[in-house]
């Protein structure tokens, strides 16, 4: 298993021009963009490095997410701001984009050609793989910060 930088270092370079346009668009502050584009590095890097090393991809979204989740609440407290801030738009581009958008295609496929099993068996493919990974990134970014600030017990 070779690991190939340079897919590394342009997925992770393009996910940082990704992140630098949703930062723009919520209006992160000026001073906290480094930090969101040293999360994306830090997470799509990481996610991208596991999927290089053949873990499974909704594994690597949960490992990657939760990382860069604890990384956000080191550099909010130094920083003081909220984690949320500085990490939402650094997850957004390992949002499943394109496999959402292949199950919608499918789905379309269905109602207009009419029902097919490849088609079928197709869209729910996509669609299990996209809410997986979303599931993963959801709980990647909210359960450490759950676990850092709950100051009672859960049960």
């Amino acid at each position: 298993m070779a690991i190939d930088a340079i897919a590394l270092i342009s997925a992770a370079t393009f996910a940082c021009l990704m992140t630098l346009g949703w930062t723009l668009l919520v209006n992160v502050p000026r001073r906290y963009i480094w930090q969101c584009l040293l999360l994306t590095v830090l997470g799509y890097g990481l996610r991208e490095l596991l999927k290089q090393l053949s873990v499974n991809l909704i594994l690597a979204t949960f490992v990657a997410a939760g990382i860069s989740s604890f990384v956000a609440i080191y550099l909010a407290k130094k920083y003081l701001l909220t984690p949320k801030m500085i990490l939402v738009p650094a997850m957004l581009c390992m949002m499943p984009g394109i496999t959402a958008y292949k199950a919608m295609i499918s789905f379309v496929q269905l109602g207009y050609y009419g029902y097919n099993p490849q088609v079928f068996t197709q869209m729910m493919d996509f669609s299990f793989n996209a809410m997986f990974v979303t599931a993963a990134l959801v709980f990647g970014i909210s359960l450490p910060t759950s676990f850092w600030y709950r100051t009672k017990p859960i049960v």
